[in-house]
């Protein structure tokens, strides 16, 4: 917690950009996600991440320092990633996600991830998922590239509309798409990854809930649009957070908008970890203000009740959780979260390091 606030990282997962899960060629765009690491985690430099500590299968236990010893967080949310493309497997594989949910089952929730754009083993895939992980959303790219060429879907579409009708019939209600940010590779192309089909997702199936993962670094006006026309659409500001490392003003402003849109009730606060060290961006929102002439422009203050939601609650509630609740269950579970705090948090990256010491 952080001022008594439950903290919910509504996006975590363990990379694996080891060497030996890189297609030939592919050190190209690992690199790429490594200088965006460097670049989100700012003048930050004991939490960033050396290269023979990045690109690696990233420990599961590491991570779960990261964000239970190194940070103040209560609960997190593990999206599992599929192969992009420049890989021989996943990014995060279910595997992986199970490892890391079974260190703390009562503090993790898993989202699914796909890999293909067949529609009929998309759904086996999203099956297997449910019947093994029992995951409660699913994560979604807009492209994924096969033998250098990259191919998209579209919400709306046939795909799509068999993914999310089956996803429904297995009681997932909750689809989480990276969209809004800058893709990679860099070869994928740029049409996807905007927002020109995001409504589709929340006005053909206005039971389920849809986020723009990403929400708050880019098409910032089709953002606020979306939002206000759209009450089951949610904004997850994963590399947002991060700006309040690195550029105060665009945070503001992308948050700003967000809450411009009427959305603090839709907000979730994420951290991308091991993108980024998950402790820095907390740290600093917990105390964020909005600067004097954005508010005088018409964007809210950040008050405590909005930190509160955006912090945890919204993502709680999103998964038909009370945080009330919430807050009683990790109060009794007696795990070692707590008391490996009472001295203090453990400095970054400590049990990648501690090891690598050893």
């Amino acid at each position: 917690m952080i001022n008594d606030m439950l903290v919910v990282d509504a996006v975590v997962h363990p990379y694996n950009l080891s060497p030996e899960n890189l297609m030939p060629g592919g050190q190209e765009l690992s690199d790429l996600i490594y200088r965006s690491h460097l670049k989100y985690s700012g003048d930050y430099t004991d939490y960033a991440l050396k290269p023979e500590e990045f690109f690696v299968e990233f420990d599961v236990r590491a991570l779960d320092a990261a964000i239970f010893r190194e940070s103040p967080a209560d609960m997190a949310i593990i999206h599992t990633l599929p192969n992009l493309g420049f890989q021989r497997g996943p990014m995060t594989s279910p595997e992986t996600s199970a490892e890391l949910r079974a260190l703390r089952p009562d503090r993790y929730l898993v989202y699914a991830a796909i890999d293909t754009l067949d529609p009929d083993e998309a759904v086996r895939q999203l099956e297997r998922q449910v019947a093994e992980l029992g995951v409660v959303g699913l994560k979604l790219y807009p492209t994924y590239l096969y033998d250098g060429a990259s191919r998209a879907w579209r919400l709306g579409d046939d795909f799509s509309r068999t993914l999310f009708e089956a996803a429904r019939a297995l009681g997932i209600r909750n689809v989480a798409i990276h969209k809004g940010a800058a893709s990679f590779p860099p070869s994928a192309p740029h049409e996807p990854f905007t927002l020109a089909d995001v409504h589709e997702g929340p006005a053909r199936f206005p039971d389920m809930t849809f986020q723009i993962v990403h929400a708050g670094t880019a098409f910032l006006e089709e953002t606020r649009t979306l939002l206000e026309q759209h009450p089951n659409l949610y904004a997850t500001i994963e590399t947002t957070t991060s700006f309040v490392m690195t550029d105060e003003r665009a945070f503001a402003e992308g948050l700003g908008i967000l809450l411009q849109a009427g959305a603090e009730d839709r907000i979730l606060f994420a951290s991308g970890v091991n993108l980024i060290h998950p402790l820095p961006p907390m740290e600093l929102f917990s105390t964020f203000e909005m600067p004097a002439d954005l508010v005088e422009a018409g964007y809210p203050r950040i008050t405590d009740e909005i930190r509160r939601k955006v912090f945890g609650e919204n993502a709680l509630r999103l998964h038909g959780l009370d945080p009330a609740d919430v807050r009683a269950r990790l109060a009794g579970l007696g795990d070692d979260v707590e008391a490996e705090r009472t001295d203090g948090l453990a400095p970054p990256w400590s049990h990648l390091r501690e090891r690598s010491v050893a």
